[in-house]
């Protein structure tokens, strides 16, 4: 499916008629039958600008242990079965040359049900897997991004004797990778499990679970000043979203109670808005872009399912 400029979707059919008249030179992107081998929800979606990693998850209360490489433009694709530690509510993010780090999360290996410390590295080139300097804080639904050789990762909650529950944390950690060390920085202004991007030299965190309610945060980050600085907030609270860039715009997919929400924030106008581009009811995804194209997987619409396989694709004319 495509989105217009004027925020319409257009179907693979139309497109393709166009395409034969002469009418778009829009490049075609993969059907939409292209889907996931497993349906998952609780995963991790990373790109490296060609291939789609989709990693570990949870089918049911079934912890997955597999990774898949999808090739949206050929729909080329490869499992990697049992190569992973069984893992959901992590995150993961690309370094930019070719490691996928693979971070937090709840764990269940030998039976034991944790909160994880091992972090990951799986090789893109070698499919090898290596660990990392263990994460200091281990935190399920946390958010991580890549900026500058470095690792930050914001948030998430962790067990609390205090509530008999989890607890939310503000705790934000960064690692160093070239030195593979992990260290503090200055917490979030809200403790929360948030989701978060990338965008000139900035990370920008958006909505989350402060472990009561769902918020409706916006914040910046400078990683070079160390300050956070509060953003128009959203029209709405939402938690158990994904989060992706596209052009100058930010998308937000998904919420645990209104799953067909979704949003955009326009960073030249700085305005938040709410859209209509088709997209399928679906919490706990993961979203990524690769070029011009958002893709949107996996996810579920309730705590006993259905989860889902397929993999949602939206691109803006130019």
């Amino acid at each position: 499916m495509f989105l217009n400029k004027n925020g319409l979707l257009i179907s693979l059919s139309l497109l393709f008629t166009l395409l034969v008249s002469g009418c778009s030179t829009t490049q075609q992107v993969p059907p939409e039958s292209l889907s996931l081998s497993q349906a998952r929800y609780g995963h991790a979606t990373v790109s490296d600008g060609e291939n789609l990693y989709v990693i570990a998850g949870s089918h049911g209360s079934k912890f997955l242990s597999d990774l898949e490489i999808i090739n949206p433009e050929t729909g080329a694709k490869k499992v990697l079965k049992d190569i992973l530690i069984p893992r959901r509510y992590f995150s993961a993010v690309w370094d930019g040359k070719h490691s996928i780090y693979i971070i937090g999360g709840m764990s269940a290996e030998d039976e034991i049900i944790r909160y994880e410390r091992k972090v990951e590295v799986f090789n893109t080139k070698t499919h090898q897997i290596t660990f990392a300097e263990s994460l200091p804080y281990p935190t399920r639904t946390n958010t991580a991004v890549h900026l500058n050789d470095k690792i930050f990762v914001f948030g998430g909650s962790y067990p609390s004797k205090r509530r008999k529950s989890t607890e939310s944390t503000a705790i934000v950690s960064v690692l160093n990778i070239t030195k593979n060390r992990w260290k503090r920085m200055k917490k979030m202004p809200t403790a929360k499990s948030t989701k978060a991007v990338v965008k000139d030299g900035f990370v920008y965190t958006v909505g989350g679970f402060d472990s009561k309610l769902a918020t409706d945060t916006f914040d910046r980050f400078d990683p070079v000043l160390k300050k956070w600085q509060s953003m128009p907030r959203l029209p709405a609270k939402i938690s158990a979203h994904s989060v992706t860039m596209l052009k100058n715009k930010l998308y937000v997919f998904g919420d645990y109670k209104e799953t067909t929400a979704t949003y955009s924030y326009d960073f030249d106008s700085k305005l938040w808005e709410k859209i209509n581009i088709g997209y399928k009811a679906s919490r706990h995804n993961a979203a990524t872009t690769i070029g011009d194209i958002m893709y949107v997987t996996g996810g579920n619409t309730g705590s006993s399912g259905p989860y889902h396989d397929y993999i949602q694709v939206f691109k803006l004319d130019k």
